[in-house]
């Protein structure tokens, strides 16, 4: 028996990789050069191929399609963002081609048989005074950017300096698609699916055919999302569904006291997401997915981590990590705990559930 296992490299800890080196701020001023490529290489993810033996698994040395992803591995921007002039650096004036994934945290898999992994706190690694002082310095703080980075790469690297590269943060935060069985093929960022600190990616088909996407924005009174692909995969013809996740709709959830929930779509022109407030076209909104989903009105939670669909009944698990910071007064029904530090579990119930007929893509 064999089978193809992806890890995640989530992040690298300086004091542990580099003996004697220390920690916070005098770590990183005594990172060199080399030490920061070292890191930056050691990020992204690993595709291995194991085999079973009797009761034993091991890796397959030498197999065709062990595969290292990394910080600098390239990738495609492929969706409603690609090319857009936010997305644009020195590097790449096209705005479609980009190094690297970074601080990638659980993920998913597609059933035409493409793995997604999440671009998380993908802000850690960028910094400058422009965090502060920049035209983009409000989106900055909105994805928690700030002046001194928690790694000290912006001193080597251009791109990781917001004063020489102001756009590669943009760049960063989405979900990556990537075919393991196919060690040649280049991995794409779909930014249809919003850009925020992605935790998970797990999906369901609808009855229809489309197929739902389930992700956490893994950050304190941030938001639970889902992507509703515009068309039905076709089980016939993998090729058929190489871009199916750059076309659909993305969705931030809304819970009532009353128990009711709505999902809220972020698409240009609907309610608040209009030029007035800043959103030109699909990919401003996406591109400040975070700040499209305050203006709709989506429910504050408690760390939204992973989001799991039970494929027995339909339900949908979504996993709140903690939130120590909320109080009293932010209590309501669905983050019921003032100063939340041990987390809880909401179950979500689509219509239909339990029927063989579940709607994951139903709006209420």
């Amino acid at each position: 028996q064999n089978g193809l296992l992806v890890v995640n490299h989530e992040y690298t800890d300086t004091q542990l990789m580099f003996a004697g080196i220390g920690a916070g701020r005098a770590g990183r001023l005594r990172t060199t050069a080399d030490q920061a490529r070292i890191e930056l290489l050691a990020h992204g993810l690993s595709v291995v191929e194991i085999r079973k033996d009797g009761n034993r698994w091991s890796a397959v040395p030498n197999s065709r399609y062990n595969r290292r992803i990394t910080g600098e591995t390239e990738m495609r921007i492929a969706g409603p963002a690609a090319g857009h002039e936010r997305l644009r650096t020195s590097a790449d004036p096209t705005g479609t081609r980009v190094l690297g994934t970074l601080n990638n945290c659980a993920g998913g898999n597609t059933p035409w048989g493409t793995v997604l992994t999440a671009e998380e706190n993908f802000n850690q690694y960028f910094g400058g005074e422009a965090a502060r002082t920049g035209a983009q310095a409000e989106s900055y703080r909105r994805y928690g950017i700030v002046p001194e980075a928690g790694y000290a790469w912006g001193r080597f690297v251009d791109r990781f300096d917001l004063g020489k590269e102001p756009n590669e943060p943009n760049r960063f935060g989405w979900i990556a698609e990537f075919d393991p069985y196919d060690p040649a093929s280049v991995p794409v960022k779909r930014t249809a699916l919003g850009r925020f600190k992605h935790e998970g990616a797990t999906h369901a088909v609808n009855p229809d055919g489309r197929v739902v996407f389930y992700s956490g924005d893994d950050e304190r009174f941030d938001y639970v999302y889902k992507f509703v692909t515009a068309r039905a995969w076709n089980p016939a013809d993998r090729a058929a569904n190489r871009d199916l996740l750059d076309e659909g709709t993305l969705f931030a959830a809304r819970f009532h006291d009353d128990g009711r929930m709505e999902w809220l779509p972020l698409v240009h022109g609907h309610g608040p997401l209009t030029e007035a407030n800043g959103f030109r076209n699909q990919a401003d909104v996406l591109i400040e997915t975070r700040r499209a989903a305050d203006l709709l009105g989506a429910t504050p939670m408690d760390r939204p981590e992973d989001v799991e669909t039970n494929p027995v009944n339909g339900r949908v698990y979504v996993m709140l990590t903690n939130n120590d910071r909320r109080t009293a007064q932010q209590v309501n029904a669905i983050n019921p705990r003032a100063r939340n530090v041990h987390g809880h579990v909401i179950e979500i119930i689509p219509p239909g559930a339990g029927t063989g007929r579940v709607d994951h893509a139903a709006t209420e």
